[in-house]
Parts: structure tokens; sequence; C-alpha cells
């Protein structure tokens, strides 16, 4: 149900009541009518509202922020906000026209305990809310009838102008009451966006903004990542380097300095992501910035509170308007605080039903040890030799500080926190090593590798291996000829984590057959499974086992069939992973269930999508591309979760 937000009070029956009393009694005067036609490079920015505010635009699409709550503005919109609220209004079309009428409101003639009582209960001259009118001719004339009288400020027009407010606001109400009003939902993206910008110095974990703003992480994930181009990670890191930029050639604070203040944890990080972005070092950076433009402090940067550039190109209202704004540096809290208008405005939503085939992991279950390596005698005190596709390799007894350029979710699941791996965008433990250098697995920097000072590296490719050895002890392994438990006794006997090893192969072990049995219950396995994937190219992409996507889980493990064309051209064909077919050959590749990637929805209105019957019958299962592009246990056990419960999900509502 959509409702109206008001300082934490949604628009009920009694509240209505209350308001319209209150509107009846209240001294209310003019203050200023306004008009504007504009274009993007004329939006509000940051305009402190000097009195109570209705505000309506036209045009095209808009997005209006109150105090740092967003809402997207197709063709209409109607707002209020009361004295002092923060406004901007940001053009995602060639114009935009808006009215604002300002107010003042004093206490009634007679002033009665009755009127203070409601006040109490709903002050709607301070309320915040936005919808699109369902009536938007009316408030369009209406205003414009407004804004003409006001020009010529006679006695009669004012009067006229005052009569006209008053039917606006009844006009209001009545719309509410019918409930007829499409209300604003916040754009959380924005928000968020906003919240990174002011707070990048800060301490952020991605997972704990998600909770503030009431959405879960891949479905805020998914889109942050198409209304910017960038992950929440990525943005953080772009918006922190560009204020290091800034500080670099503002400030004379040492680099150690500027990684702390602009929220990086680790200076050698902070120079590896500094290089790869800009194409310098940061030192480099600074001597090549012109001496005039550098400061003489860290604090040059902090802004100083009034911001020329937030200005509005507005009337003054009366001679007495607002002209200057305040930076306001929010923290987490007061985020906290302003979501709470968001979260209240939510429309009630169905999520996806858990089913329990979820085992939890054993702690001291121990079993017989396998592995394909070697271990001799120690040659010396707190090392072990390791046989290895290399040759045998002198090892520590107890790494420390390992490199991982592959699986980095096994080594976490044994406990081994990695200070290097390659990328982990969408992986399930991006948060988790969020602040872990990211290193290219097939183009290494090996100067940055030994920056980080490894006492073990675990590599895929070969033709790294000489140059990796002389950084640290290097083991090759041939990751994708073995599977998960062979893999992860490996790291076991490798890490001195046997038991670890063993005790997470077994709950994983289990959580597989709960899956398995669930599923054959529920008459599931039986049916065939496409995992597809859409391409910019205007291609479908269809998946096998062996090359993420989720194909190891559900043709390998669950032991799903495929359909005979996926079968044939791709499970049993040697050397193939995937192949890209056009859309006109997906009913020839369609199983009775599809499994798609984030960006599947492109697909909505293509008649032969359409004509599927996986599509039509609701068996089409949109899952996070970046979760299913990894294959190490942990994201085994996350992508099995999600496989498993969706296609019961499916099973529970079919009829």
């Amino acid at each position: 149900m959509n409702t109206i937000n008001g300082q934490g009070l949604p628009f009920r029956h009694e509240t209505i009541a209350d308001a319209i009393h209150i509107w009846n009694n209240a001294a209310i005067s003019l203050m200023d009518i306004r008009h504007y036609l504009v274009s993007p490079e004329e939006a509000i920015r940051g305009y402190r509202l000097p009195a109570s505010t209705f505000l309506y635009t036209s045009g095209g699409k808009a997005e209006v922020s109150f105090n740092g709550t967003f809402y997207n503005v197709e063709r209409f919109g109607l707002f209020h906000g009361g004295k002092g609220t923060e406004l901007t209004i940001t053009l995602h079309c060639d114009w935009l026209e808006y009215y604002m009428v300002l107010y003042r409101v004093g206490d009634p003639p007679f002033h009665s305990k009755e009127y203070a009582k409601r006040l109490e209960k709903v002050n709607p001259f301070r309320q915040q809310y936005g919808f699109m009118p369902d009536n938007p001719v009316f408030f369009s004339e209406q205003l414009r009838k407004m804004y003409e009288k006001w020009k010529g400020p006679t006695s009669l027009n004012l009067f006229y102008g005052k009569a006209t407010f008053y039917q606006l606001v009844h006009e209001i109400y009545e719309e509410i009451i019918r409930g007829s009003i499409h209300v604003f939902e916040p754009d959380i993206i924005a928000m968020a966006r906003r919240y990174l910008d002011e707070n990048y110095s800060k301490d952020i974990v991605i997972q704990e903004l998600c909770s503030m703003l009431g959405i879960s992480y891949s479905h805020f994930h998914r889109r942050f990542k198409q209304q910017t181009g960038r992950s929440p990670q990525e943005y953080l890191i772009k918006t922190r380097l560009s204020a290091a930029s800034e500080l670099l050639k503002s400030s004379g604070a040492s680099i150690r300095e500027v990684a702390d203040y602009c929220g990086f944890q680790d200076e050698r990080n902070f120079h590896r992501l500094f290089v790869k972005t800009i194409g310098l070092s940061p030192n480099a950076y600074r001597e090549n910035t012109p001496a005039y433009m550098r400061g003489d402090t860290l604090g040059n940067l902090i802004p100083f509170p009034y911001n020329k550039e937030v200005q509005v190109r507005l009337d003054e209202l009366k001679g007495k308007g607002d002209r200057y704004m305040f930076k306001q540096m929010r923290s987490k809290a007061v985020m906290a605080a302003a979501l709470s208008l968001m979260l209240l405005l939510s429309t009630c939503g169905t999520a996806l039903a858990t089913t329990s085939v979820t085992a939890s992991a054993p702690t001291s279950m121990v079993t017989s040890q396998v592995t394909e390596t070697e271990a001799t005698e120690p040659v010396e005190e707190g090392t072990r030799t390791i046989s290895t596709v290399m040759g045998d390799v002198q090892v520590p007894a107890n790494p420390k500080s390992v490199v991982v350029s592959q699986f980095q979710g096994d080594l976490l699941a044994l406990e081994i926190g990695p200070v290097g791996t390659s990328f982990n965008d969408g992986a399930i433990f991006e948060e988790t090593l969020s602040n872990v250098t990211v290193i290219d697995a097939w183009d290494p920097n090996y100067e940055e590798i030994a920056e980080l000072e490894p006492d073990l590296i675990i590599w895929i490719a070969k033709d790294n291996y000489e140059k990796l050895s002389q950084i640290a002890p290097t083991v090759i392994m041939p990751y994708y000829e073995w599977d998960y438990e062979k893999r992860l006794r490996f790291f076991g006997d490798l890490l001195n984590k046997s038991i670890e090893a063993e005790a997470v192969i077994s709950a994983f072990n289990q959580k597989l057959e709960n899956a398995k049995a669930a599923l054959s219950e529920a008459g599931i396995l039986d049916n065939t499974i496409s995992l597809f994937e859409v391409r910019s190219d205007g291609t479908m992409r269809v998946f096998g086992d062996d090359y993420g996507r989720g194909g190891e889980i559900i043709y390998r493990l669950l032991e799903f069939s495929a359909p005979d064309r996926i079968q044939n051209e791709v499970l049993d064909a040697e050397g193939v992973s995937f192949i890209d077919i056009s859309f006109e050959m997906l009913s020839d590749y369609a199983g009775y269930y599809i499994f798609s990637n984030d960006q599947v929805e492109v697909m909505n209105g293509n008649a032969v999508w359409d004509s599927i019957p996986a599509v039509k019958n609701h068996r089409l299962i949109q899952v996070e591309t970046g979760m299913f592009w990894f294959s190490d246990i942990q994201s085994f056990n996350a992508q099995l979760d999600t496989i498993t419960n969706a296609l019961l999900h499916i099973a529970d509502n079919s009829y």
C-alpha cells in the first residue's frame, strides 16, 4: 500500500482529519509565487527553502531531492517541504517547468488547546512528500493564473492568490483521500550515491548501507551498476581517488595522510589503485602538479561551509530570501533517520521463499585425508616441502601472507585471509575482500605483488612461475582439472588446514544431499535446465558445466539434464564451454527451467522470447551474474542455496 509520509507519520484518515482542521484554523500568508522554465545547466543544487513550499514540476524527466531523499519524476510532480528543507532539482530532459508557492503560517487568532494538540500529532506545514497528481491540468492552470495575478500585486490580485492557494490545498487532500495518486518512491541509488560522495573518507561497509536503505545487497548491487555503470565498491574507490587527486594537488600532506583521510586503510593498496587509475604514482602525480596549485595542509581541502556553487538563480523572497547554503556532512545515524521516510513509503513486496536445505558447517568433523601432494619432513624449522607440477617447493609451515590468483573463497572457507587476489566484483565475498589488493591473474604486476610481502603465492599460469618464485615460494596448481574436493584437500595440505578442509567438504556434501532430496521430493530433478546470458552484441550465450554461471552446480552436482541441443553442442563437445546463438534460435535451446543473468529484462517484448514456455509459465529465474562467475566453495554454497530455493519456490507456487 502506498502512503505519504511526513515527519514519520503516514497520511491516515485520522491524520488527514487533523491536518484539515489545522489548515482551517491556521493563519496562512503567501510569501512568493515563482515560475521558471529551466535547462539542465540551470539545475537547482542545495537550495534551502526559506519558507514552507509547494513545488509543482512539469515537462520531462527530473530528479527532485528533499533533504537527501531523491525522487524520479517522469512528467508531472507535486511536492511539499517545510522551511529549511534542502532542495535539489537535476534535469534529465531538455527543459523543465516548475512553480514554487512559498507560504508562512501563524497561529490562529484564537489559539486553542485543540489546535495545539492536533499540531503535535501532525504538522502539515512541515510534512515532506511527493506524488504525481491525478489531475495535473488543474494544478497547471491554477498555478498559471496565480502567478499571473501575483505579478500585478493589487489587493484584489493578492486576495485571488490566497483564495486559489486554498483551492490547491483542497485538491491535494481530495486526491489523497480518493487514493488516486501515484506516490513517488525515493530513488535509493541516488541516495546511496550522495551518501558515498559525502562520507567517502569514513569506513564504509556497503552491506551496512544496504541495511539502512532497506534493500538486499544483491538487488542493490545490480541496480547500482545499472544506473552508474560501476559496482558500489568501484564507485566508492573512484570517489576516494578523485578526492585524493585534489589533496595531492592542494595540500602538503604526506601520502599516508592522504590515503588515511580518503578512506584507504592500506597505503600500498592506495598506491596500486592510484597508479592503475591515474597512470602515475601519487608522488609522481604531485611532482607533475604546478607548485602554485598546492596548499600547505590537509585542512585546505576541507570545504568552507559557504559554497557559491550551490546558489540558485532565483529572485530573492521579498528581499529576505536565503541566498546561501551550507554543506552538510551526515553521519550514518543521520542517514538512517533520513531514510526512514523511504522505508515508510516502500510498498509491500513478496520475497523468494527460503527452503531449509542448508546444513550448518561442522567445526570438529575429521575424515580421512586424501591429497595429491606429498609432504616430507621439514627441511628447516617452520617450512615443509610440497611436490607440485613445477617440482618440489619449500613453503612456510603456516603461511600468514598469501597471494592467490583464483579460488579466494576456498581460502576464506579455511579461515585464511589473502593479502592479494584477482577480481572480486559481485562475488559472495566481495565485501570481505573489499580492502584486499586486487591483482591481475594473467598479466601480473610483479612489483605490486612484491610490495604485499607475501610468504606464499598460489598461481594458475606456469608462464609467471619464474618471476613469482623470486618474490616468494610459489605453487602452481591445475585449478580447472580438479573438482572442489580435490582442490580443497590440496589447499588444506598446503596451508596446514587439512582438518578444516575436511569439515568444509563434509558440510557442503551434506547440503548438496539435502538439496537433491528436496528437489527430488518436489518432482523437479527430472526436468531440463538451460543457462542463458544476454550479450551486448545482440546474441544469447548458452553455457555448459565448466565456465561458471551455475553449470557446475546444476549439471554436475545436482545432475540436471540439459536440452538435447545444449547436451550435444556444449556438454558433449570437446573443449566447448559455451556457444552464442541468435534470439531466433532460443526455443531450440530452452529447457523446462531457464536461469539467466541480470540483463535478461531487455528481452521483454521479444516475440520469440515471450513465446518460450519457461518464460510464459514463470519458470525463468534471474540470478546475479557476479556471484555465478566463481567456482570456489563459498560461491558454490551460495549458488546451491540460490538455485535450490528458486526451483522449490516455483514448484510451491505452481498450479
